[in-house]
């Protein structure tokens, strides 16, 4: 019975070493351009880049650098950038290491680093400084954001955040049978916190989530929204549909929430 009990632990833990590792799920195929934006690359590490795509507007709305989620690439989703800066803003978008035209080893420690260095980039353009910025992150986007908001408080002007988890020990226990959880709540180190780091936001802040979502739970934005104690300008929108589905079964509100958000921060000048 102990040496039973003791294979199964070890399988456990063997798996846990993969939780860090299943937060992503790259799609390494080359990005093609999009007729609307400019490719850009930021150099991170010794010889490492990463790929990004910028929508230029003559007199947008605003700007919005975006954190997507941990599947896909800028081909699908370069799809929402481009949805946006045809409803008026200016996008930059950008992928992950491994992830499309991205090189890298695909780690957290990478994957906040090239972040890092691709938030400083895109301050820097030249089209940027004139206008609001907002960060905005979906789903493993969402926490990321949340480290890039943190580090760097005075880039952004307001945060929207789709369907975030709170943090990565959270999100893998989540994702196990209840009876495993010890595993991960044991072995996942939380490579971004995000409960603690959002505390520190002073800014507008809107969460979007649905009730429905069984990727990441309704109640990790609950517990982001109740961490923000530093903002009285936040709501929790909740929606209707499965993990990330704002834009498609709610584009009109969604759109409507960022417009008046915009507003809101051009009336406080």
């Amino acid at each position: 019975m102990i040496k039973k009990n003791g294979f199964i632990l070890g399988l456990v833990i063997l798996s846990s070493c993969s939780f860090n590792r299943s937060f992503y799920h790259p799609d390494p195929s080359a990005v093609a351009p999009f007729p609307d934006s400019e490719n850009h690359y930021i150099r991170y590490g010794e010889s490492d880049s990463i790929h990004a795509l910028f929508f230029p507007q003559e007199l947008p709305k605003a700007n919005l650098f975006i954190l997507h989620g941990n599947a896909g690439n800028l081909s699908s989703w370069g799809e929402m950038a481009d949805l946006f800066y045809t409803s008026g803003y200016q996008v930059f978008i950008l992928d992950y290491p491994s992830f499309g035209n991205s090189t890298g080893k695909l780690t957290h420690e990478n994957v906040i680093a090239s972040t890092k260095e691709a938030a400083l980039y895109y301050a820097n353009l030249p089209t940027i400084s004139a206008h609001k910025s907002i960060l905005m992150g979906y789903s493993l986007g969402g926490n990321l954001a949340l480290k890039i908001a943190a580090d760097h408080p005075t880039l952004f002007d307001a945060m929207i955040l789709e369907a975030p988890f709170d943090t990565h020990k959270a999100q893998a226990m989540h994702v196990v049978p209840p009876p495993l959880r010890f595993a991960p709540f044991l072995l996942t180190k939380n490579a971004i916190n995000g409960k603690k780091l959002i505390a520190t936001w002073t800014k507008p802040l809107l969460l979007i989530h649905s009730r429905d979502d069984k990727v990441c739970p309704f109640e990790m934005s609950k517990r982001l929204l109740k961490s923000a104690v530093l903002t009285n300008q936040k709501e929790l929108w909740e929606i209707k549909g499965p993990h990330l589905a704002g834009l498609g079964q709610n584009l009109d509100l969604y759109l409507a929430k960022m417009n008046a958000m915009v507003e809101n921060l051009q009336d406080s000048n």
